[in-house]
């Protein structure tokens, strides 16, 4: 079942993927916060959000087919227009230095990011990686 803020910490489980779905009062807009690469078919159905930050850690590693039904169940299923790869980076390298992908034996990044770029292609949808310590607009 959903978990409607506000809530105690120990309601977010560890171990599970969490879909966040922001929505920014003062413009109406919302936008999806998928911090892991998982996810539970028909969750977010009926929901919306413009932008979604999707977690890729480690997706370059599941079968092609996983990739596919991820992005549905979470670009498609919000409608996003626009999305974000977040959590693909290397955790062991400090933020001081230009961040890089986890190394090929954690993930193949690059895989991840052809399967995106084609799914992209067919939905018409945006693809970016953020910049490290850049302020951002997600709706813009």
């Amino acid at each position: 079942a959903p978990i409607v803020p506000p809530a105690k910490t120990s309601s977010y489980r560890c171990g599970e993927a969490w879909s966040t779905l922001v929505h920014h009062r003062p413009s109406g807009r919302q936008l999806l916060i998928q911090g892991s690469a998982g996810f539970l078919p028909g969750a977010l159905a009926g929901r919306g959000a413009e932008v979604a930050y999707l977690g890729v850690g480690q997706l370059g590693v599941q079968p092609s087919n996983y990739l596919t039904r991820y992005w549905e169940e979470t670009v498609t299923a919000v409608g996003a227009r626009c999305v974000v790869l977040i959590h693909w980076d290397d955790f062991f390298r400090p933020l001081t230095k230009p961040l890089r992908a986890l190394p090929y034996a954690g993930d193949d990044l690059d895989v991840t990011l052809r399967t995106f770029a084609e799914l992209a292609r067919r939905d018409g949808v945006s693809v970016h990686l953020p910049t490290l310590w850049q302020r951002t607009d997600p709706w813009t």
